[in-house]
Order: C-alpha cells, then sequence, then structure tokens
C-alpha cells in the first residue's frame, strides 16, 4: 500500500513578511499545502507567516498551486524559500508546535511543553518526531472533531495510516475499548510506538508495521484513513469490508477536487457517505456501513 509518511530528506521551508491584518489570508493559503501546518511569528510592525513543503514528487504541483493563490492577496513582499534537511525541520518544528486546543474536551500537548489540563480534558501527550500527525493540518484536525463526536464507548478502533498515533492516542483517550493503527513506514511505527507508551496506553493501543490486509475482518466499529485520495480509493473495499455493521469511517487526507473521487469509491463498496467536511481545500468524508 502507498504511504504519504516517507520521510523525505528535504523540506523547503516558504516565508513571507505581511502585515498582521494579512496574516490569516496567508496563512489560510499555505495551510491548504504546508506539511503539519503553519507557523505565525510576530515582529515589530510585520509578522512572518512559514510553511514547509516536503521534497516529494508533489512538491512541484504545490508550489504551482501556493503561487497561484498568493498572487491573488496581492502581497507587498516576496516568497522567500530556503531548504532544510531533516534533522533542520525537526528542530524548526518544535519551535512552533503549541499546545493545540482541538476541542473543549481534547488538548494535544507537546512532550516539550507544559500544560496543567483541566478536570474534564483529555490531554495527548505528543512527539510528532518525522511522521505526520500533530492537530494542526486541516486532514488531521477534522479527523480529530469527527472522531470525538461520533466515538461510542467500548467501540473498536482502527487507524490506518498512523503517522504520529494521534488519531490511535484520541480513540483511546475519548473511550475506545481497542485501537489497532497500522502503517507501513518503520518509522512511523517507532514515533507512534513511543507516544502511546508517553500516555501509558499500551492495554489499549496496539501499533503494528503492517498494511490493511494484514487486519481482522470484520473487527472494528470505527475506522479511520487520513492517507491521501489514491490511496484511500484504492483501499475502499478493504476498508469497508473491516467494519462492522452500522460502523463508520472516516477518510481525509485529499483536496476537494478528489472528494467526489473518493465519495464514489466508498458508495461502490455499499458505503454510505453521509456528510463532507471542510477546512479550506482540505475535504474529509464520514460514511457508514448498512
Amino acid at each position: 500500500m502507498p504511504s504519504r509518511k516517507q520521510s523525505p530528506a528535504r523540506w523547503l521551508e516558504l516565508s513571507v513578511e505581511v502585515a498582521p491584518d494579512a496574516e490569516e489570508a496567508v496563512a489560510d493559503v499555505l495551510r491548504c499545502h504546508a506539511h503539519s501546518g503553519v507557523s505565525i511569528e510576530p515582529g515589530e510592525a510585520l509578522v512572518v507567516v512559514k510553511g514547509y513543503l516536503p521534497a516529494d514528487g508533489d512538491l512541484a504541483r504545490r508550489r504551482r498551486a501556493l503561487r497561484r493563490q498568493l498572487a491573488t492577496l496581492a502581497l507587498p513582499s516576496p516568497v522567500r524559500s530556503r531548504w532544510l534537511s531533516e534533522e533542520d525541520w525537526a528542530h524548526t518544528w518544535k519551535e512552533f508546535f503549541p499546545v493545540l486546543r482541538v476541542s473543549p474536551r481534547l488538548v494535544v500537548c507537546p512532550t516539550w511543553r507544559s500544560y496543567r489540563p483541566r478536570e474534564s480534558e483529555a490531554v495527548i501527550r505528543l512527539d510528532p518526531g518525522m511522521a505526520f500527525g500533530t492537530g494542526q493540518h486541516p486532514t488531521t484536525l477534522m479527523c480529530l472533531r469527527a472522531l470525538e463526536e461520533l466515538l461510542r464507548p467500548r467501540m473498536a478502533v482502527l487507524d490506518l495510516g498512523t503517522g504520529s498515533g494521534i488519531l490511535a492516542l484520541a480513540a483511546a483517550k475519548l473511550g475506545a475499548t481497542s485501537v489497532l493503527a497500522l502503517d507501513i513506514d518503520p518509522q512511523a511505527v517507532a514515533v507512534a510506538r513511543e507516544n502511546v507508551r508517553l500516555n501509558g496506553l499500551e492495554a489499549l493501543v496496539q501499533v503494528e508495521e503492517a498494511s490493511l490486509d494484514d487486519a481482522p475482518r470484520p473487527a472494528f466499529d470505527l475506522a479511520m484513513a487520513n492517507i491521501s485520495a489514491a490511496v484511500i480509493v484504492e483501499m475502499a473495499p478493504a476498508l469497508a469490508d473491516v467494519l462492522r455493521p452500522a460502523g463508520v469511517l472516516i477518510v481525509a487526507g485529499f483536496s476537494a477536487e478528489s472528494a467526489e473521487r473518493v465519495s464514489s469509491a466508498l458508495a461502490r463498496t455499499g458505503l454510505v457517505v453521509e456528510r463532507a467536511l471542510a477546512d479550506g481545500d482540505w475535504r474529509a468524508l464520514v460514511a457508514r456501513k448498512l
């Protein structure tokens, strides 16, 4: 199974200096294309908005799309870019990975920051390393919010393409009885297992270096796949097979342009697409097995 979690050797940092009243517009554009989110660094008069693009096969398309969208904003300053190594990116990312309040109930806190939780909060302690998933990227954020809404106590959950393990950890924190987290990237598996240990969830979350072909059928009340349109379309029949009757599927990781193709692939398996979620150009779908 293809994976979008393969860690590239280099990252392209894009930065734009803008007036404070334009920062959100620029940040919204970068969020549509940048890996894991954006940073906004305040200055004396201007703010610097930064995003990071992985040096993968999709880099050229992302850069072209970004140029087109940023050109419509008539920015006074040019977009600056520089290459970062994998190690440099990891260090840089930590500087702008804040405590993230997903909802009044769910909080994601990086391991290098301190946070005193309220009594009602479920806090996920996370070190994403080089794996995808911090909660700041729109696709992950949509999955987390859909998961919180749809998860019921004692559900068995599958997280396909787990990356950092954030969705699997959230499921366990929110009341799942068991969670199987799969990824074919050994680095992601190592990161996810460490995050499971950091949260003391070893009894609930099992992380395996495996594909969906290795998952039991039908075994899950809820499944999640935050991957890509191509992989979801390819794996749609298998995703439907692993769900129990009335089971719920949350898929994300694709743009508005690909949403209809993904929806049609799910419908061909007999799943009923109940609704679509949107954040900028990113989309997520919620489907149910009859």
